[in-house]
């Protein structure tokens, strides 16, 4: 009976975890009056905009996350941060180049200009935005598949790959919410709940850990 009722609030969690961060986000663009555009452009907003929210349901696929932890064990815990973490980062990275392939197919912008234009275009806060959050997107990677050669410590990484997790996920916010072709009212209010409640959740966890820790010191 025990691990019946375990499997169903293991079940029951990843279903709210899948409501939340993939079929929201996907109701919201279909229900939004969006300009619609060619299937292809279409498949890369879609998996832009559900790579990104994935990578915000990562606050809450921690290790800190005692519940899930309980429900399915350390080990499942981690391997799931790491495999949306790995795969949906690598898909953000190639977000400019979302940009650039349509160009390809349409008589409109050359890629070569889209693309120099992407690399010298500075004029607005959310491009500088776009490039720091892009910039900790390749040093989060970077940190991750390399953390023995480059001899950081397991404090050290952690401290490094929160910050960076941190920094990356409210530039890329303002960045989405500021010049995002699919920003209107109802995502910017979306983003906002999911990201904001994430990093409480992130700070409540290790501010609430951390005091514990320093009054069983005492």
């Amino acid at each position: 009976m025990g691990l019946i009722m375990k499997k169903k609030r293991h079940i029951f969690r990843l279903i709210i975890l899948t409501i939340l961060f993939i079929i929201v986000p996907i109701l919201l663009y279909y229900i939004s009056e969006f300009p619609r555009r060619n299937s292809l452009k279409e498949i890369l907003s879609i998996t832009t905009i559900v790579g990104f929210t994935l990578l915000v349901s990562q606050f809450f696929s921690t290790r800190m996350n005692r519940k899930l932890v309980k429900d399915i064990r350390m080990v499942n815990v981690l391997k799931i941060h790491k495999i949306v973490g790995y795969v949906f980062i690598s898909i953000l990275l190639l977000h400019p180049f979302f940009i650039i392939v349509p160009k390809f197919f349409d008589n409109t912008v050359t890629p070569t200009d889209a693309f120099y234009r992407l690399i010298t275009t500075f004029s607005s806060a959310g491009v500088i935005l776009g490039l720091i959050a892009y910039t900790s997107m390749v040093i989060l990677i970077i940190t991750s598949f390399c953390r023995f050669k480059l001899n950081l410590s397991y404090r050290i990484w952690r401290s490094l790959h929160g910050y960076f997790t941190l920094l990356f996920i409210v530039t890329a916010t303002w960045h989405v919410i500021n010049i995002g072709r699919h920003s209107n009212t109802s995502f910017s209010i979306y983003y906002l709940l999911i990201v904001v409640s994430g990093i409480f959740y992130l700070l409540k966890t290790y501010f609430f850990k951390t005091s514990k820790n320093e009054k069983i010191n005492k």
